[in-house]
């Protein structure tokens, strides 16, 4: 069996079309792999009021991690940048995650560059209800409890603006809006 990462309690988004939108205990009783979690996280924002706006799940799948989820309560229309950090820490409004996941020191990149930060993922744009998705197997991490590309205990990062994929050390992405750290279940 899979062993999965999930972020937050929901499951819903792109990535679960098949199934629609079910909650944890729903998908046991129906059989589903993913509701066997053993790591999740809640992001929310970085701010004093720390509302929830995200889920993001992470589960092995040949060839990589599969992450998969959504972002909610954006403007529609907008692109942010989500990353894996290296610490799992939101604290000083999520400047305590540190930088991108970067076990072998590697620079910046476009998330399918090999040659990249093991954190660095896709852009996010919202659609019309302000909810941006994610459905992205990402090579270059473990979705296990240890491990040099292990991502328990890290950070999930929302940031402002687009990452452009090429400015050191983080692709220029803006202020740092919303946080989650993943945790064992």
């Amino acid at each position: 069996m899979n062993k999965t990462l999930l972020v937050s309690t929901l499951l819903c988004g792109s990535a679960l079309a098949m199934t629609g939108c079910q909650t944890v205990e729903s998908q046991m009783q129906t059989g589903n792999p993913l509701a066997q979690p053993t790591l999740k996280s809640t992001i929310q924002t970085v701010d004093g009021e720390k509302k929830e706006v995200g889920q993001v799940f992470l589960r092995p799948v040949d060839g990589g991690v599969q992450v998969y989820g959504k972002l909610t309560n954006l403007q529609p229309g907008r692109t942010v940048s989500l990353h894996i950090h290296e610490t799992g820490s939101c604290d000083v409004m999520g400047k305590a995650a540190g930088g991108h996941f970067n076990p072998d020191n590697k620079p910046h990149s476009n998330p399918d560059d090999m040659n990249g930060h093991a954190g660095d993922l896709p852009n996010l744009t919202a659609n019309e209800d302000g909810v941006a998705t994610i459905n992205y197997v990402n090579k270059k991490i473990a979705a296990t409890e240890a491990g040099k590309y292990s991502v328990n205990r890290l950070a999930f990062i929302v940031h402002a603006g687009v990452d452009d994929y090429t400015s050191q050390p983080s692709g220029n992405a803006g202020d740092r809006i919303g946080c989650g750290i993943i945790v064992k279940n």
